[in-house]
This record gives C-alpha cells, sequence and structure tokens, in this order.
C-alpha cells in the first residue's frame, strides 16, 4: 500500500536532517570574524523571536570584536527571511534565527517553497522552547479552558482567535485545539505579535496564544486573562495561580521554538563555534533569568547532533500537526 503523502515526506525529511551533520566540511576562516556578522530573523520586532535574537546579538557582539546585526525580514510565515538566509554565502557573515514552524513544518503545509530547509541550511544550536498561554480579552465571560471549550461548542465561531497568519504556530494551536475539544473558532491572522496584542486588549479579538512572559503586563492591568499556560510542566512564576493546560485536563502540548542556523555548507569550525558561544549563554543562569524568563522562553542548548536528533523528532509532530490542520498553502 502506498504511504501517505506526508508521512513519505516525512521520511525524506528526516533524511535530509541526517545529511546535515555531514556538511560544513570547509575550513572556518583562522580570524573569524574580521567584520560584521547579519542575523536575519524572519518576523517583525518586538516579538519574543526577535527579543531573543537582540539578546544573543548583543551580548556577543562585544566579546567577538565585531558588531552582529539583527536584520528583520517579515512575510509569508517566516519563509522570506529564511530565504535570504538559505541563499546567502556560507561563509559564516549571515545567521538565521527562526522559529521552528518555518523550519518543520512549512515545508509539509506549502505546496512548494523557494527553499529547502534540509539542503539549504545548516542547524548550529537550539536555543529555546517558547512558552506559550491560551489567553482571553478582559470581556470573554470564561475564566477557564473548560469554560473555553463549552463556549466554542454552544456558539461556533463567536469568538475570534487572532493568530500570526494562516500556517503559523498561533494559528496550528488554534486548529489542534479545535480539532481534540470540538469548540470552533473565527480565525483573525496579524502580521505581527504587537498588532495581534493590541487587537486583543481591544476586544478586536477574543482568544489568542502568546507568551505569557509578553502578555504579562496587560494581566496585570486587567486587559487580558490568562486560561492556561503551556511550559515544561510548572506554572509561570510571575503568575502561579494560573494553572497549566496540563493540570485542566488537555494534554495539547505543541510549543514553538527558537534556534541559530546557517546556510548549509558553512565552515565546520564556524558552525561549532556559534555553537559553543550560544550554549556558554543559555547554559549561564544569570543571562538567561536576564533576557529568556521575562519572555517565559526556556533556554535548551546542545551539541549540534542534539539539535538534529531533535528536528527529527519535530518533523513528525508538525506532519501529524498539518493533516489535522488540513493545512495546503501556495
Amino acid at each position: 500500500m502506498q504511504a501517505p503523502q506526508h508521512r513519505r515526506s516525512a521520511v525524506s525529511a528526516a533524511a535530509g536532517f541526517a545529511a546535515w551533520a555531514l556538511a560544513g566540511a570547509c575550513l572556518a576562516q583562522p580570524a573569524y570574524p574580521t567584520r560584521p556578522i547579519g542575523m536575519i530573523v524572519p518576523f517583525p520586532p518586538g516579538g519574543v523571536v526577535d527579543n531573543a535574537a537582540r539578546a544573543i546579538a548583543q551580548t556577543l557582539s562585544p566579546s567577538w570584536g565585531q558588531a552582529i546585526v539583527v536584520e528583520n525580514r517579515p512575510g509569508a510565515n517566516g519563509n522570506i527571511g529564511v530565504e535570504a538566509c538559505a541563499k546567502a554565502e556560507a561563509d559564516g557573515y549571515t545567521v538565521c534565527f527562526p522559529a521552528g514552524v518555518i523550519i518543520s513544518l512549512n515545508p509539509f503545509a506549502y505546496s512548494r517553497l523557494p527553499f529547502n530547509p534540509q539542503r539549504d541550511l545548516a542547524p548550529v544550536v537550539h536555543v529555546g522552547v517558547l512558552d506559550t498561554s491560551i489567553a482571553v480579552s478582559a470581556g470573554v465571560p470564561v475564566n477557564s479552558v473548560k469554560e473555553l471549550v463549552e463556549f466554542g461548542r454552544a456558539k461556533p465561531g463567536a469568538l475570534n482567535w487572532a493568530s500570526l497568519g494562516t500556517g503559523s504556530s498561533s494559528h496550528l494551536y488554534m486548529e489542534w485545539f479545535q480539532a481534540k475539544t470540538g469548540a470552533k473558532f473565527t480565525h483573525v491572522p496579524y502580521k505581527g505579535s504587537p498588532d495581534m496584542i493590541r487587537a486583543l486588549i481591544a476586544g478586536e479579538v477574543h482568544v489568542n496564544t502568546n507568551s505569557p512572559g509578553v502578555l504579562l503586563p496587560h494581566v496585570k492591568a486587567g486587559k487580558v486573562r490568562l486560561l492556561s499556560v503551556v511550559t515544561n510542566g510548572e506554572r509561570f512564576a510571575p503568575l502561579p495561580q494560573v494553572p497549566t493546560l496540563r493540570e485542566q485536563g488537555y494534554d495539547l502540548d505543541f510549543r514553538n521554538w527558537v534556534a541559530v542556523f546557517l546556510p548549509a555548507k558553512a565552515p565546520e569550525a564556524i558552525i561549532r563555534r556559534w555553537n559553543s558561544e550560544v550554549n556558554r549563554l543559555v547554559k549561564d543562569p544569570a543571562w538567561t533569568a536576564r533576557y529568556f524568563q521575562p519572555m517565559a522562553l526556556t533556554p535548551t542548548g546542545g551539541t549540534v547532533e542534539e539539535f538534529l536528533a531533535f528536528m527529527k523528532r519535530d518533523l513528525a509532530q508538525s506532519a501529524e500537526l498539518v493533516k489535522i490542520a488540513k493545512l495546503r498553502l501556495d
């Protein structure tokens, strides 16, 4: 019997990720870096991914003796920025800092992409996992995930669910949530996280998944209410009264992640240096407390080989998400 298309794609993609481990045999330039480095973030300024990239860039720049300049290139669910990175010179002076959905999920969701992540990018280091939360605007008459599910079943489509665009992690969370609970919402996409949060505060949209750290000031101001957090199993320390999703009986632990990539065939020594330097930061409790904890970004780190193993597991989940969402984008 012929295997389903998404499973054949997952097998093919997994083989591509394994081949990444053999990339980058070229020798590094001895004095790297000798000039500024561009770090492409495929999202607008102000979101968690952008802020995490800037924290890494501003910390590493002084010790490396060269500026690491963050370049925001948003659009097409991150595909524009990642394409620019994939097609850049593989000399270590262009770095990509994407969210995981672009790398693992977009190849399944789009009928075609202007790049192939497995062929065109070299994985460097898994940086962290973006803890998320299910939030509602203050005027929505629900106080728990159960009540949100009941509302979404009783009045299908009455509540608007904001996302960062069709195929984004926030959109897929809505699709997964609907498929698992039977609730129905109306999807409303936005160009960036700041616009999405403003709409949530104004009541133009009613539900959103976003970083609890980003939403914290609005929760304290009474403009947004968190129904749950989706973390590494623990409650969000600044809001200990908010239960986790699992505590409320829902096992929907889908979280996005961030990582560093270089163009394929980047010198192995440069890949290893980036891996070492980023690990030095994310393994430093004081550094992560200052930069990552306020954004509810759980640091990970690890070797290139560990990152490759993670990617293979993430591919399987991504294929399943696309299947659940019945997602096919042009």
